[in-house]
């Protein structure tokens, strides 16, 4: 049996034979020994378990309620879910044996450095700790134990990002500290590896987190064991060969390798194998699947006798590779963008076949192989066991994919878990489960629903060249400045080159390119894997100059990557059909702009959107960009016959402008022949004042307005009063043909006005300056108008979806407030900044989260929004007076040290003057 130390230097004669066209995998094929799988799964389990043949079957199903396909992890869970809501009838197909590819090679532990991107992903973590907790005290072969994940940095960006970990940790029950200097003196004279490289105290920083170790193979069978008592049919070497659809584009039921078995839901939970089963004569744009398999390494070296680092995986953040100890063996692995590969389909069957493994492939582990040694040099001489190539589904974001398909209403999937596979099945199972049922889910996924994607993440070679980046990032360290570099210059507005040269620098959003800050240096234009920035963000500078002229005089901003639907109809069914849809009134005059909320059964916002009416039946909706796919196909799926509405999706068609600041209303008019004085900025009526719950709550028709206007030599441009950041200005929806002769009008008009251009991060200022709420950030499918601050939005004298609940909630109290934090003392060069998910204190006990956070150039101090927790209080006076309370302090925390924050719940009066033109205006509220 050979070392790694044998292998790293055998590299060098690899790389001579790539030149001389050679294959290096019978090179390394002959290094390694026959450790299976399994072998290494019972080496902690230390049991076998039973089988699940067809033969065991009474009778194979010829109809069930729902068909699960894929025996690991998810498709177990979920049929666990299913089983303890109600009695269904559920069939679970594996094409080879259960959870036969899970091994503890991806370690086993809960906590993952994405899993700190929120709150409500660690929310999942616990509900995945508890959920295995419960699986060991069924059967204690289910493989759970205490264990510790130290996180190393050889960073200042990295040791600042683990200080932000910490902190994140601590607000949510997780424990966690630094070793001190003497205990890493210690621990480095403990590890009896050899000559493990040292952990620099002066440079570099550890931090041990509690976490919980599973053994995902144990764990799947007990699950197993379980929901067979309750009825539910596993059958094992059994696979679905292909869906059949009826002419509604439902899934009637599946061919499998017994017979074909009609169902009612069908759930795709195959991993690496989902998306597969739809037949050749399917509309591909049906059956493509937002996620992509890619196959890894990890090396098992024999390591017995070796104490190193007891109960804890060691994972070097900066270098990102890690080690592990399992019985007499040490997992050794990294993630690595040079790491991850599929050659062919055919070696996807390859890696599902009974007794197959895919050869060893230490041609792509060379790059992980040489990262192991600068943190780990004694590795190398250990003896090799065994190579694993371990398959896995990853997706354009890296979150997974839940839900039902967009065009598939009965088709689910339950897939794409980036590698968090034992974290988040437990949690996103149940949701699943619910959803199936028709029940509204208890746990925050909206982030995960397939339905945030469009058909440009299905498409085959977009999602293999952004899997890789994206399996390089999961265990990465997260960066929520960062931006992905792989398949950019997709969606492009007609402006883009002009954009470009006007010196903007581009992020990617729904894969449009927009426009984070213009800048007048030497800079990339295409913004994508920042580093963390340590205090001032090198941008700063510009976006304050891009601020000013939003405030002081005018500015352009590039919106087309908005959504953007056409609703029409042939009669009132359509108006019907939107007071269904939306919270607020939206049977207003022709040309308003109503701001409205699209509430799910719960009321929580399925969209926070503005519909401009612009004929007695027609109306045209803007939305955020992830709303695309997910709104188009709410609003769909609660069409009927009656309604008499089609929706259209015309994002593409239409360049969106904002025109905004003081002067813009004098720009404009010098652009167009209306009279846009009679253009309110805001329209607000009061109605009337109404009581629910002994609350008295004052209800407004909100509108703006909204017309098509000639702007030059242009007709019928579709203009609304709205900036959505709260600055006086226009939004201009331009057909395409005609954005570029309109961008240079109000260019050339401009120059007597100072006019500058102005991106996102400005936007950012401006909005949440002026407490603008965004959905996805601010506000998601969990939030409703009460907590959020919007109930004086909703018309409560008509029916919508979610008013009952919206009622009953107005009842008693909402759980959590919606608060704008003003920073006190916070030093914007030396202090780290803020980025949104920091845990706030009230007079010294955590009380909620952050949501978003930017600089506020008019203040002159860093502001977040976020949530304040409220349970237990009665009414919603008792609730404002406790926050409100004059004695009560309230910290933000950032990286271990807490600054004092001043709390409002309602948006600063901001009235600015015009250093260019001599009149007042106060920006809307």
């Amino acid at each position: 049996m050979l070392s790694l130390h044998y292998l790293r230097a055998a590299n060098s004669k690899f790389m001579l034979m790539v030149k001389n066209a050679y294959s290096p995998r019978l090179c390394f094929r002959q290094f390694t020994s026959g450790l299976s799988v399994n072998e290494l799964n019972l080496s902690m389990s230390d049991l076998p378990f039973r089988s699940y043949e067809y033969e065991d079957l009474i009778e194979f199903p010829e109809k069930v309620d729902v068909l699960i396909c894929g025996g690991g992890l998810s498709g177990l869970c979920l049929a666990y879910h299913l089983s303890a809501i109600g009695k269904h009838k559920i069939l679970l197909l594996e094409r080879n044996r259960l959870s036969k590819c899970a091994t503890m090679l991806s370690t086993g532990l809960l906590l993952a450095n994405q899993t700190w991107r929120s709150h409500g992903m660690l929310d999942l973590v616990h509900f995945a700790d508890d959920f295995y907790n419960y699986l060991s005290k069924q059967q204690d072969i289910a493989g759970y134990s205490e264990w510790s994940r130290m996180l190393v940095a050889s960073t200042e960006a990295t040791a600042l990002q683990l200080k932000r970990i910490l902190s994140i940790a601590k607000a949510s029950n997780f424990n966690g500290r630094f070793l001190s200097p003497e205990e890493l003196k210690k621990l480095d004279k403990e590890c009896q590896i050899g000559e493990t490289k040292a952990i620099n105290i002066e440079s570099e920083a550890a931090l041990l987190l509690d976490d919980v170790r599973v053994n995902q193979y144990a764990s799947a069978h007990v699950l197993a064991s379980m929901i067979n008592r309750t009825g539910v049919d596993i059958v094992e070497n059994c696979a679905v060969r292909f869906v059949k659809m009826d002419n509604q584009c439902r899934v009637v039921g599946a061919e499998t390798d017994y017979g074909f078995v009609e169902c009612d839901a069908f759930v795709d939970a195959a991993g690496a194998f989902s998306g597969g089963f739809f037949g050749h004569d399917v509309d591909p744009a049906i059956k493509q699947f937002p996620l992509h398999p890619l196959f890894y390494n990890s090396v098992v070296l024999e390591a017995e006798g070796i104490y190193t680092f007891p109960s804890t995986v060691v994972h070097d953040v900066d270098l990102n590779v890690y080690v592990s100890h399992s019985g007499r063996y040490l997992i050794c692995g990294g993630f690595d963008k040079h790491a991850f590969k599929l050659d062919n389909e055919d070696s996807l069957l390859l890696y599902g076949a009974e007794g197959s493994q895919l050869p060893e492939q230490w041609d792509f582990f060379v790059h992980v192989l040489e990262k192991l040694a600068k943190r780990f040099p004694a590795l190398l001489n250990l003896p090799v066991a065994r190579q694993f190539v371990i398959g896995e589904a990853f997706t354009p974001d890296g979150l997974p994919v839940v839900g039902a398909l967009p065009s598939v209403p009965n088709y689910y999937c339950l897939t794409g878990m980036n590698g968090l596979v034992t974290t988040m099945a437990p949690g996103l199972s149940k949701v699943l489960a619910q959803r199936i049922c028709g029940i509204e889910p208890e746990l925050d996924v909206d982030k995960f629903d397939v339905c945030r994607f469009i058909l440009l993440h299905c498409n085959k070679h977009y999602i293999s060249q952004r899997a890789t980046e994206v399996a390089g990032s999961v265990f990465s360290n997260f960066n929520p400045l960062y931006e992905w570099s792989s398949v950019r210059r997709l969606r492009l507005s007609p402006l883009h080159e002009e954009l470009k040269e006007a010196g903007g620098v581009f992020g990617e959003v729904m894969g449009f390119e927009q426009v984070l800050y213009f800048s007048k240096g030497d800079v990339p234009w295409m913004k994508c894997g920042e580093s963390f920035p340590l205090g001032k963000p090198e941008w700063f500078d510009h976006v304050a100059v891009e601020y000013r002229a939003c405030r002081e005089k005018v500015a352009i901003m590039e919106m087309s990557y908005l959504s953007k639907f056409e609703v029409k109809g042939q009669d009132y069914g359509v108006i019907y059909f939107l007071q269904k849809m939306c919270s607020a009134n939206v049977d207003q005059p022709i040309g308003s702009a109503i701001f409205t909320g699209i509430q799910n059964y719960k009321g929580g916002y399925v969209a926070d959107c503005t519909l401009n009416r612009f004929g007695q039946y027609e109306f045209f909706m803007t939305a955020a960009p992830d709303q695309q796919t997910r709104l188009r196909i709410w609003m769909q799926r609660h069409l009927t016959a009656e309604d008499q509405t089609s929706i259209h999706d015309v994002t593409s068609k239409y360049t969106t402008l904002c025109i905004l600041g003081p002067a813009s209303r004098m720009l404009m008019q010098e652009l167009t022949d209306e009279p846009l004085s009679s253009f309110a900025s805001f329209s607000c009526r009061v109605r009337r004042s109404v009581i629910y719950s002994n609350a008295q709550i004052t209800l407004m028709d909100l509108f703006l307005l909204f017309q098509k206007i000639n702007i030059g030599c242009v007709s019928g441009i579709r203009a609304v009063s709205v900036t959505h950041c709260g600055e006086l200005g226009w939004t201009l929806h331009c057909p395409n043909e005609f954005a570029q002769y309109i961008f240079e009008q109000l260019r050339t008009y401009g120059q007597s006005y100072d006019v500058q251009l102005a991106g996102n991060y400005a936007f950012n200022s401006l909005r949440i300056e002026k407490f603008y709420v965004r959905w996805g950030v601010d506000i998601d499918w969990m939030t409703t108008p009460n907590e959020c601050g919007r109930s004086f939005r909703v018309d409560f004298n008509k029916d919508f979806i979610g008013k009952d609940a919206l009622l009953e909630e107005m009842q008693m109290c909402p759980r959590r407030l919606f608060v704008q934090l003003l920073f006190l003392g916070h030093d914007m060069r030396r202090d780290p900044w803020p980025f949104g998910n920091e845990p706030i204190y009230r007079n010294g006990d955590f009380c909620g989260f952050t949501t978003s956070t930017a600089y506020a150039f008019t203040i002159g101090c860093q502001v977040s929004l976020g949530y304040i927790n409220i349970n237990g209080m009665r009414t919603a006076d008792e609730a404002a007076d406790y926050v409100l309370d004059k004695y009560a302090v309230y910290e933000i925390e950032i990286a271990g040290k807490r600054y004092q924050v001043q709390l409002n719940l309602h948006s600063p009066d901001l009235p600015m003057v015009s250093s260019e033109h001599p009149f007042h205006y106060r920006p809307t509220q």
